[in-house]
């Protein structure tokens, strides 16, 4: 008998990796390891609508399996749609497909493609980021799978994103990219700081190479706080070359961390960038085990 009543798989036929070619033989798969369940395959129409059509999903009675074949910023909208919803979502299971570039949720959680050991794939609850946005134009949650994060290792991170490389071209690559950046100034704890980068982590690698922590920990109730203070521009490219090779930098860990944006700056969550304005207040806590989903 199939655990789930409905499977749900969401992709994005515009998408130039392989969005369409995963989803259809999870679909394949799916039919034959769960015979019982209506499966729906989705494409999407624009941006944010995975996050509707996730939504929708979590309407449907009995078990639901929610499949995004996409990267991080595609599943990121499919956590936020069934996050929103105000209705309980314990019989949702969510996983990712990893139809991006650097896929780091789905390479931290699966030793093995899903679509190869569907059927003896494992149920666990893990924890999400809760961001809670106060600014001037008015409130935003939103909830992360893996990391939120501002400065220089987002900015990083989104261009390794865009190359397939080893960490000796990474690492140069990176350097490429902090050329131009500034750093920004917050407020934590009543105090003004000046930052390079600041990263508030569930996972323990983002952008394929970079580490962040020695331990992938998504179930504990707590996220990595990984700070780099600002520093001149070399001793900033050593910090990163570090992560590059697979050096951990020191973090501490966090069930919340709140601050202010002294400045407009941009918030990165998975792969969606968010506008922070000037004095936007900034909390991140965890949702402990707010997510189902398959190991």
């Amino acid at each position: 008998m199939s655990k789930y009543d409905h499977i749900v798989v969401i992709y994005n036929p515009k998408s130039t990796g392989k969005s369409r070619s995963l989803a259809k033989a999870f679909v394949k798969k799916a039919k034959a390891v769960h015979p019982n369940a209506k499966v729906d395959l989705i494409p999407t129409e624009r941006m944010s609508h995975a996050e509707e059509l996730a939504a929708t999903a979590v309407k449907k009675t009995g078990e639901v399996l929610l499949v995004s074949s996409s990267g991080d910023g595609g599943y990121n909208e499919v956590i936020n749609g069934v996050m929103k919803s105000t209705k309980p979502t314990k019989h949702v299971t969510c996983v990712v497909l990893p139809a991006g570039n650097a896929n780091d949720h789905s390479r931290t959680m699966h030793e093995a493609p899903l679509v190869k050991h569907l059927a003896k794939a494992k149920e666990i609850e893990i924890d999400l980021l809760k961001i809670t946005i106060t600014q001037a134009s008015g409130k935003i949650i939103r909830y992360a799978h893996s990391y939120a994060g501002l400065g220089l290792t987002p900015a990083v991170g989104a261009e390794l994103n865009k190359h397939d490389l080893n960490p000796i071209k990474e690492t140069i690559l990176a350097a490429k990219t902090f050329r131009d950046l500034e750093p920004f100034k917050i407020v934590h704890n009543n105090k003004t700081i000046t930052l390079d980068s600041l990263i508030l982590s569930n996972i323990n690698q983002m952008a394929k190479v970079l580490t962040l922590s020695d331990e992938n920990t998504p179930t504990d109730g707590l996220f990595e706080v990984i700070i780099f203070s600002h520093a001149s521009k070399p001793k900033l490219l050593y910090k990163v070359a570090k992560a590059a090779i697979n050096q951990v930098q020191p973090a501490k860990r966090a069930k919340r961390y709140s601050f202010k944006a002294l400045h407009s700056m941009p918030m990165q969550l998975d792969g969606e960038v968010i506008k922070l304005q000037k004095d936007a207040a900034v909390t991140v806590a965890i949702a402990h085990r707010g997510l189902r989903t398959l190991i």
